[in-house]
């Protein structure tokens, strides 16, 4: 009878220490996700002093801001000092034009007017910039503000906000928002050891970085296959948060894709141990299909979301071949990448490694090698006549210095007719999606009469109505992530102009 007892109060006991592990918070702010807009609602808010509660799905801070290397603005205290003259309302009529005006213009117009503010805001807050600049040759409009590291700003965000007195969960994703007469007034997350966290809170800010990594519903609203890359987790959760209490989204399908790359598992764009051959996709060289016929105008390779638009219609894989004189261009100083890769590869740097990085990667599959075209063909699983037909082509338009096919600048125009040859395969990568749901010009969610939900802010890549189909990358280097760090910080300022009513 005594087991007995002991045993039931054991069992009591244990359940009520698994219960007491839930807990219940309070907060004037709840923001969902510690990437790069997330961080800097953060650190805006306590500076406001709101009682803030940071929640990050990963064990880490950072989410996509750990990959960032620019931000977008016009008019910024550094473009001025460099001359620029491109003035917001210049900026933001670009964009406009270039989406074709299916954007929520106001929204993106109080983006651009603060964008210049809040490169001095970062200044001011400890990541100082280490340069403004273009990856275009031929660009004075230079727009792309350059952090001095890759993760730069949320990890000093981070910092601020703890020592300012912010609570920052992480291995605690948001699970749903609470609702209360028609207003969101919190959260319910987990916490990586199953317990219940409910936070109440008069505001919560969803920044969970959109739902690139949700690849199934990608290649359900794109009908392309690609390969997310950069920060995992990103799979649309404050999406659908928002939705389950009323929101709609807004043009909700368009991503951020990055052109096509050898695959490299846990490399994104060109900046891990294969990025010397990753970076040949980027150098405008002879783009050819699965039967190796040439498809589209390859100067285009730099501005990717064009590229990618073209690749797309290939299939799963899309292919670049060139030859021996090429590969001895690339990695001769003084000669070099004819165009730079992000901030891993810059334009004229010579590669090191690439013959011995082409031959290891042709052990896996992803690269193919040939004394002859025929036999580069065969082994790439091509029509040797239709690529023998491409390669003397372009072979032609590079001697004679004009493209009579598609007008490829002669500066990216290269003979293919030196052995050895070279084929790479690529697949499509995304950065992230580019829309969500739909808010008004304070980064408020709307339901499907464009009415408030109160208490529920958008910001980032959980926020629709910033881009029409394709990412802007030429017109304004730099806006996804730029959105993101403003976007928090106009959420901020909408949620203390409201508390101060």
């Amino acid at each position: 009878m005594m087991k007995k007892v002991l045993l039931a109060a054991a069992v009591a006991l244990a359940c009520a220490q698994a219960g007491a592990a839930d807990k219940t918070m309070e907060a004037d702010v709840v923001i969902v996700g510690a990437g790069a807009g997330g961080t800097v609602a953060a650190v805006s808010a306590v500076e406001a002093g709101l009682k803030t509660i940071m929640l990050e799905k990963n064990a880490f801070p950072g989410g996509a801001g750990n990959f960032m290397e620019g931000s977008f603005a016009a008019e910024s205290f550094m473009q001025k000092a460099a001359g620029i003259k491109l003035t917001k309302i210049e900026a933001f009529n670009r964009m406009a034009a270039y989406h074709k005006w299916r954007i929520n213009a106001p929204l993106v117009k109080a983006f651009v007017d603060k964008s210049a503010e809040t490169i001095q805001w970062v200044d001011d807050h400890g990541v100082h910039w280490k340069e403004v600049k273009t990856a275009w040759r031929q660009n004075d409009t230079k727009t792309w503000h350059i952090y001095p590291g890759a993760g730069s700003l949320p990890k000093q965000m981070v910092k601020l906000f703890k020592e300012k007195g912010g609570e920052l969960l992480l291995s605690t994703p948001a699970q749903k928002l609470i609702t209360k007469d028609g207003k969101v007034v919190g959260v319910i997350a987990k916490n990586k050891d199953g317990d219940t966290i409910t936070i109440n809170a008069k505001n919560v800010i969803l920044a969970t970085g959109g739902y690139s990594f949700n690849e199934k519903f990608v290649r359900e609203t794109t009908g392309i296959d690609m390969t997310p890359v950069g920060a995992p987790g990103r799979t649309g959760d404050g999406i659908n948060m928002a939705m389950e209490v009323g929101a709609v989204g807004d043009n909700i399908g368009p991503m951020m894709i990055n052109g096509a790359f050898m695959p490299a598992e846990g490399e994104a764009i060109c900046n891990g141990p294969n990025k010397e051959v990753r970076a040949l996709f980027r150098q405008g060289l002879l783009y050819i299909d699965s039967t190796g016929q040439r498809f589209f105008n390859e100067e285009l390779t730099i501005d990717w979301p064009m590229a990618s638009n073209a690749i797309a219609r290939t299939g799963e894989y899309t292919y670049i071949i060139f030859d021996e004189n090429t590969k001895k261009e690339f990695s001769t100083e003084g000669k070099g990448y004819p165009n730079p890769c992000g901030n891993f590869i810059q334009r004229h740097q010579a590669a090191k490694q690439l013959d011995e990085l082409l031959k290891a990667n042709e052990a896996k599959g992803n690269v193919f090698i040939g004394n002859t075209i025929e036999e580069v063909a065969k082994k790439a699983g091509m029509d040797p006549a239709i690529l023998k037909k491409s390669t003397d082509a372009i072979t032609k338009y590079a001697k004679q210095g004009h493209d009579e096919q598609f007008g490829k600048d002669p500066y990216y125009l290269r003979a293919v007719d030196t052995g050895p040859f070279y084929i790479v395969r690529g697949k499509l990568n995304t950065l992230t999606s580019l829309n969500g749901v739909k808010v008004n010009a304070g980064l408020q969610v709307l339901d499907k009469h464009d009415h408030v939900i109160p208490g529920l802010y958008a910001i980032g890549h959980d926020a629709g109505g910033v881009y029409g189909d394709t990412y802007d990358l030429k017109i304004g280097e730099g806006t996804a992530s730029a959105f993101a760090i403003n976007s928090g910080r106009m959420a901020v300022e909408d949620i203390v102009a409201h508390m101060k009513k």
